[in-house]
């Protein structure tokens, strides 16, 4: 979680200053080029770490070292092969795909194509190590990587760009930092894994043959894999479909509807924020929860949901309450030189604020029903939302009274759907929390923040303070007041504090019970 707040400060000063510097018409290309990338990214990424982590922590807990020594060579194998395959592929296919979606963002492509497999081989170990509850390897690869990222893609578009060159090779530029990133990233974690391949002296416990591990290993990936890909292929449906719903329906020029949806993105880009506060629990929560089941401690699994549950409401209630607050004023703090387009992205962002505390649920309930071995249940969760989602882009963006803003009404209802039918198999499943007692405190903690920060910025703007000056001091004072209302609320059990790092120094000095 730390990383990840630091991975996102990181792309804040990455991303935040490429908006300004190529604006709504840029920020176009780049999404489009973004999407078509993470579509083949959650390939490589999204299922294949999952399995690799279920199977060594179920391994360990059952004493099999040999197997787990076993699963790191088959990994390893099989994450080349696959990155290999689809970074040749995106490459040989970028004209005829940017053709599909309707988008000139070929260079981008082709910048960004090699980091595909520099991203399996990184998941390769990430995934491993996972499963010995060792964050390590994740946590600094992704700081390496959104360094490099930062570095070089900002350095590169700056230069494009004063050397006069098109708006699409200095995106391509920005997107070329992404794929240096990835390059470092793997650099370091295949150091790790080379410094502690000794680490582990312990042998012994029998081993499965390789075939059947390749077999368990996909028999588990593939489902997850389908899953992410089934709803990042609807984002990038969105990029073809918005624009398209916004020149039939709303009878905007090709031109207009890209500058729209660019805007659109800046309330996107806020929106994702927040997620990656939440995203490193779920990740964790699969080794934990599948070495709790595979020795038979429901018990165990059972307390882990639960404090996710409550520490994933803790984090994402105040953002989601904080972006439907003072979405304009954050805005143009941010994208300041793109005043039109912060005026366009403002209701959308407080039309997708809701979503936040959603999309970071989903990103809980998900890892659960993976670590239970269910794996196909999340998939079809997030089939039937992705469909919501395009079936909302299609009918709500189409009507002029609504326009682009069916689009985060419809991520919206499709975060809900999903996770409504996750809870909904957790507690056929016999492993569901109490929503009430997980989240009433923290919604009555953040309910009195957002209170506090609609009534705040407005005096302060009032009073002659504008800009930074009044949001940062209006965060400030509300962060302070949301821990307040924590603490007088006891939103935070004990037990979830003691699974902190140093937590019981932070019980005595919270003098919790």
């Amino acid at each position: 979680m730390g990383s990840g707040v630091l991975v996102k400060v990181i792309g804040a000063f990455f991303s935040i200053p490429l908006a300004n510097l190529y604006g709504a018409d840029g920020n176009d290309i780049f999404i489009s080029a973004y999407y078509v990338y993470t579509a083949l990214y959650v390939i490589s990424s999204a299922g294949l770490p999952v399995a690799v982590s279920k199977l060594v922590s179920e391994a360990r807990a059952k004493g099999r070292m040999d197997e787990v020594r076993r699963i790191a060579r088959v990994t390893g194998v099989s994450f080349v092969l696959l990155g290999a395959a689809l970074s040749l592929g995106l490459g040989l296919l970028a004209e005829p795909v940017c053709r599909l979606i309707g988008s000139s963002c070929r260079y981008a492509l082709i910048a960004i194509a090699p980091a595909i497999f520099f991203t399996c081989v990184v998941s390769a170990v990430r995934g491993y190590y996972q499963g010995f509850s060792d964050m390590i390897p994740t946590a600094v690869s992704q700081i390496v990587e959104a360094l490099g990222k930062l570095i070089f893609g900002l350095g590169l578009a700056w230069y494009l760009m004063n050397r006069g060159y098109s708006l699409e090779v200095v995106v391509a530029g920005a997107v070329a930092g992404v794929t240096l990133g990835t390059v470092f990233s793997a650099v370091y974690v295949i150091g790790y894994a080379l410094r502690h391949r000794n680490g582990d002296k312990i042998r012994g416990g029998g081993c499965r043959p390789a075939g059947q591990l390749v077999k368990e290993l996909f028999r588990l990936a593939v489902p997850i894999t389908v899953g992410a890909s089934v709803f990042s292929l609807s984002s990038l449906l969105d990029t073809f479909m918005v624009k398209l719903r916004l020149q039939e329906g709303c009878y905007m020029t090709d031109a207009a509807a890209g500058y729209l949806y660019g805007a659109y993105g800046f309330a996107v880009k806020l929106f994702n924020l927040p997620l990656s506060l939440v995203v490193s629990i779920g990740v964790s929560l699969i080794p934990a929860i599948s070495g709790a089941l595979a020795v038979s401690r429901r018990e165990k699994a059972q307390s882990l949901a639960e404090s996710a549950f409550r520490l994933t409401g803790l984090l994402a209630f105040p953002c989601a309450v904080g972006l439907a607050a003072i979405p304009l004023p954050v805005l143009r703090v941010l994208f300041g030189s793109q005043g039109d387009a912060c005026e366009l992205a403002a209701p959308l962002l407080r039309l997708l604020a809701p979503a936040v505390f959603l999309a970071a649920m989903v990103s809980v309930t998900n890892p659960v029903l993976q670590a239970m071995g269910r794996v196909g249940l999340p998939v079809w969760s997030m089939v039937l939302g992705a469909a919501v989602k395009v079936g909302c882009n299609y009918l709500l963006v189409g009507i002029p009274e609504i326009g682009i803003a069916g689009a985060p009404v419809g991520t919206c209802l499709c975060y809900l759907v999903i996770l409504c039918l996750n809870l909904w198999h957790m507690k056929r499943l016999q492993l569901s929390v109490s929503l009430g007692r997980a989240f009433l405190r923290p919604f009555v903690s953040a309910a009195v923040m957002g209170l506090f920060v609609w009534l705040l910025y407005p005096a302060l703007t009032g009073g002659g303070m504008y800009g930074l000056a009044a949001v940062g001091l209006t965060v400030g004072l509300a962060a302070v007041l949301y821990a307040f209302m924590l603490a007088a609320t006891r939103a935070v059990p004990k037990e979830d504090l003691l699974m902190l790092p140093r937590g019981e120094k932070l019980v005595k000095i919270l003098k919790i019970q």
